[in-house]
């Protein structure tokens, strides 16, 4: 008797399917296991998924310094629950990890969505509130800079700039 133990995983760790399969059976020449390796064959191959990015702006001192010398009207902390939950991963209890945040969103592929940047901007939202020596894509801002830009949206347009995550987060007034 053969036992196999299947666990499927996306590319992100997130656990897919458990399958555990116990046969008995010769093959054609009198060995154990053909029916459970025919099962094995007969399983559809998971789709490729490419790996997450790394994160571009965490662990460095130098940023963790600009964080704490930002004036902001809303803390730090709420910013970076809000990016956790607009662009980081999220549990199968459906709330954002904490610290999954991309602050390179949209960078290296379409997402499909057109939203830039940890924060989530989109494209004329980014362009009309960022400074001329900041870049162009949201994703390739500093967290800072998107901090930035934020609280210059937020003083125009409140929390309906991130109306789900605004809300999930508590943060909408």
């Amino acid at each position: 008797m053969r036992t196999l133990v299947l666990l499927l995983t996306s590319a992100l760790g997130v656990v897919g399917i458990a399958l555990v399969v116990s046969m008995t059976g010769t093959d054609a020449t009198g060995g154990e296991g053909s029916e459970a390796d025919e099962a094995v064959a007969a399983l559809p191959t998971p789709p490729r998924v490419a790996p997450p990015l790394p994160f571009v702006q965490t662990g460095r001192p130098e940023l963790d310094q600009e964080l704490d010398e930002l004036d902001t009207t809303v803390d730090v902390e709420d910013w970076e629950r809000l990016a956790d939950c607009e662009s980081g991963e999220w549990d199968r209890d459906g709330e954002p990890k904490p610290d999954s945040a991309r602050w390179d969103y949209g960078l290296d592929f379409d997402h499909g969505d057109h939203f830039q940047g940890g924060l989530n901007f989109h494209p004329t939202t980014w362009d009309a509130y960022r400074d001329s020596d900041m870049p162009a894509h949201a994703g390739r801002a500093t967290q800072v800079e998107e901090i930035v830009i934020a609280e210059r949206v937020l003083d125009d347009q409140g929390w309906d700039a991130w109306p789900v995550c605004s809300e999930k987060m508590d943060l909408a007034v």
